[in-house]
């Protein structure tokens, strides 16, 4: 007989305690960090945990009151437990006081790129006064690589303070580098050349942790020996064990493109594929209790080990911690709740690392889970399933993928701003071959036999070339991918909250809830025709932030027209910068592009007049006796420039990134006896133009 929904919900403990402490972690991200905050977070934790002894005490009369009460324990939790985290709270935070030097450890794995060494390093002591104090905290650095020394996970280095807090992003829409690193507690960063850091000792970090890349880099090392060709080798230990490090970036956006990305990331479905088959090879032993105990300890031992060799992403820390819950519900002969064992990994991984809650990978993974637990069981009703083994799974792979992309798809358009719309194809085209390369790929990490893995690393290489085959045509059909629609917060709530409704409706078959969902559908549908409207109409001009180049972009009625010194529109700083912006105007490739010349030793000066704007450019000395929109002022020019300006009475004055601070001051002090508006984009926001000025 189905239960009603409270009942449902009541056997979904952990569903509520995730919801009103990830209310708290999501309210702390918009409440200024800082000592007062964390002492009156501190106050109100303590009263509202006194409270609840007094309401247990006087129970049953207090008993609403009491289970109120747990809620608001746990969303104050949510909200101290974020404020606990933050550098501010910190007494020993290295960056309070000056310092000459740091000791830190090595915190991650090291990406060697361009001469260059990356990582994340976890603070130890610094240096005051010659003497060396505790010092805390994460700061990321990024140093000259040294050949006869090469860092490793672990290493203990010392180094001298070059420490500068990360940048904001500069551009509209631009990749907000500074965020993402906060949301894994790290504000700071650091540059070095050779000379200016030194390891002094080794093998200081979490041994696990360290066994594991260890691991991992032996591994690679062996599939390298058995893969010649690059691009097989480099989507083989992404695939199999989470290796990215040398992966190029036209490699992932294929992937990205066809909506398979995931298969790279290594996240449940890796979990499950080598769960999978180690049960399967488990149970062929019959045994008694003792046995089962034994196979349980055996599975829980892999998965946590593959866990730690592939990295602990979030994605597959969610799918090892719903697997543990599983394996361990199941030997107590418990029933098992699959939307339980969800939240309560996601309580677990938030009650330790409560940022991962901003996650990117977090978010994603929990919401593909969900999409397949609430959306999967309404396909299947409606699926034209057969009695063919082959077809039911084939069946079952297209509903598990719309499920998960539906109820992904908000949150992908929110941060990337593309969809792929073969995405259903390419899914279900790659189920087969990823999991052949799967277990191809595993036994050629274990097997010692250079004969046979000679024969498995040709057979592995042939099955991932022609499975990127398959997906690079289908990115180069037409239309392979919908870009510049990119959602904001609210279109996302309104998208997701549809999604709950409709869902809601169909499985309890409520009238209120349809009505309720074909609302949000209503509102959705009138938010989005209201902004693809304004986009269509939209007419703009920007000055972008892109360091000592010059880049300038006209945007009218789905036009848009690029000016910059970069060598092609499709230059990857560029295309970093400018993108995401861009591209929700115009086609990405329809863009018009003229080139500017950009040398250090040649100074030009260039006017530009295009949708009504006089714009010039000075490089040097003489300016053309216009009324110009904008004066855009570069390499210190500094030769008769109150005059010029004087002349051409800009209604604006913008300095890039190739002035020095001082000189900007100097001007700006100028332009303000003149009573002339400037604006600086040397480490500040690009310069947005918008059609009322036009």
């Amino acid at each position: 007989m189905k239960t009603n929904f409270h009942e449902q919900v009541k056997k979904v403990p952990f569903l509520k305690i995730v919801i009103f402490y990830g209310m708290g972690i999501g309210l702390a991200h918009f409440i200024p960090a800082g000592n007062a905050t964390f002492s009156i977070l501190n106050a109100i934790l303590i009263t509202v945990l006194l409270s609840q002894v007094v309401w247990f005490i006087m129970q049953p009369r207090f008993r609403s009151l009491y289970i109120i009460n747990s809620y608001v324990i746990l969303f104050v939790f949510g909200l101290w437990n974020i404020s606990r985290t933050h550098f501010k709270n910190d007494a020993n935070h290295f960056h309070l006081g000056a310092s000459d030097q740091f000791i830190a450890i090595v915190d991650d794995e090291p990406i060697v790129k361009n001469n260059t060494v990356r990582f994340s390093a976890l603070l130890r002591a610094k240096e005051t006064k010659s003497t060396f104090r505790k010092a805390t905290g994460n700061l990321m650095m990024t140093v000259e690589l040294d050949r006869t020394a090469p860092i490793q996970y672990g290493d203990e280095i010392i180094f001298i303070n070059k420490i500068k807090a990360i940048p904001n992003h500069y551009n509209p829409l631009e990749f907000d580098y500074k965020n993402y690193l906060a949301n894994r507690g790290i504000y700071f960063q650091n540059r070095l050349s050779l000379g200016e850091y030194k390891v002094i000792g080794r093998n200081k970090g979490n041994r696990i942790k360290a066994l594991g890349l260890n691991l991992r880099q032996g591994l690679v090392h062996k599939f390298r020996k058995y893969l010649d060709d690059e691009e097989a080798f480099q989507i083989a230990t992404a695939l199999i064990f989470g290796y990215r490090t040398t992966m190029s970036t036209d490699t992932l956006q294929t992937f990205s493109n066809t909506g398979t990305i995931h298969v790279l990331s290594v996240s449940g479905m890796h979990v499950g594929i080598v769960f999978l088959l180690l049960l399967w090879l488990l149970q062929q032993v019959k045994g008694n209790h003792v046995l089962h105990i034994t196979r349980t300890v055996l599975l829980l031992l892999a998965i946590w080990s593959y866990t730690i060799l592939t990295g602990m992403a979030p994605s597959i820390l969610r799918a090892a911690i719903m697997l543990s819950f599983f394996l361990i519900t199941r030997l107590l002969r418990r029933e098992v709740n699959i939307l339980n064992t969800l939240a309560a990994s996601a309580f677990l991984l938030l009650l330790f690392q409560p940022n991962m809650l901003f996650d990117i990978g977090f978010q994603l993974s929990y919401s593909a889970v969900l999409g397949i637990v609430f959306l999967f069981p309404l396909y299947k009703r409606i699926a034209p399933y057969t009695d063919g083994r082959f077809s039911h799974h084939i069946w079952d792979s297209i509903g598990i993928s719309l499920s998960a992309q539906t109820s992904t798809a908000p949150l992908s358009l929110f941060y990337f701003g593309q969809f792929p719309n073969y995405f259903l194809i390419a899914n279900v085209l790659v189920v087969l071959p990823v999991t052949i390369i799967m277990y191809v790929g595993l036994v050629l990490m274990f097997l010692p036999f250079d004969s046979i893995n000679i024969w498995l690393g040709h057979v592995l290489q042939w099955l991932v070339k022609y499975m990127f085959l398959m997906l690079k045509f289908l990115d180069k059909l037409p239309y392979s991918t919908w870009t510049g629609i990119v959602l904001s917060p609210i279109m996302v709530f309104v998208s997701l909250t549809m999604l709950l409704t409709l869902t809601y409706a169909f499985q309890w078959k409520s009238k209120n809830a349809m009505y309720f969902s074909l609302f949000f559908v209503l509102i959705f549908v009138v938010i989005f025709n209201y902004q693809q409207h304004l986009k269509l109409t939209y007419k703009g001009f920007r000055v972008y932030n892109t360091g000592k180049d010059i880049t300038l972009a006209f945007i009218k009625r789905n036009k848009v027209t690029v000016i910059s010194s970069f060598d092609s529109l499709n230059t990857r700083a560029l295309k970093y910068s400018i993108y995401r912006d861009l591209s929700r105007f115009s086609n990405w490739n329809r863009s018009g592009y003229h080139k500017l010349i950009s040398d250090d030793s040649l100074r030009v000066n260039y006017l530009i007049q295009k949708s009504g704007l006089i714009i010039q450019i000075m490089e040097h000395a003489t300016l053309q006796v216009l009324p110009t929109d904008v004066l855009i002022v570069r390499k210190n020019s500094k030769w008769n420039f109150v005059d010029n300006v004087k002349l051409i009475k800009p209604k604006i004055v913008l300095f890039d990134g190739t002035n020095s601070d001082h000189n900007i001051q100097v001007w700006q002090h100028q332009l303000d006896s003149l009573a002339i508006p400037h604006y600086s984009i040397k480490n500040n926001f690009a310069y947005v133009w918008d059609k009322e000025l036009l």
